[in-house]
């Protein structure tokens, strides 16, 4: 198990970049960004949007488009969560 989380951590270093510009053409906005960094699947997306302080509506907007790009999986309904545990370190967003 340790070999496997070790060669885990060497992949998303190598992909790091290609993940960042992948998120970068969707997450276009410092609201997108923070509603990515905010989809843990622990929230719904109408607690993403009182966080962020847009509607529910955009939220599920952009979730959408996520799912679409297959950057976030619905495991509960309601409730976005990144497929990558990867926040970009530049964009400044805090995970509330």
């Amino acid at each position: 198990m340790d070999e496997i989380s070790k060669i885990r951590q060497l992949l998303e270093i190598l992909t790091r970049n290609a993940l960042k510009e992948e998120l970068e053409k969707i997450a276009t906005t410092d609201e997108r960004k923070r509603i990515w960094a905010l989809c843990n699947g622990l929230r719904s997306t109408e607690e993403i949007a009182k966080k962020v302080g847009v509607t529910s509506r955009t939220v599920q907007r952009f979730v959408k488009e996520l799912r679409k790009a297959d950057l976030v999986t619905i495991e509960k309904r309601g409730y976005p969560k990144r497929r990558f545990d990867y926040i970009p370190s530049d964009w400044g967003v805090e995970m509330e």
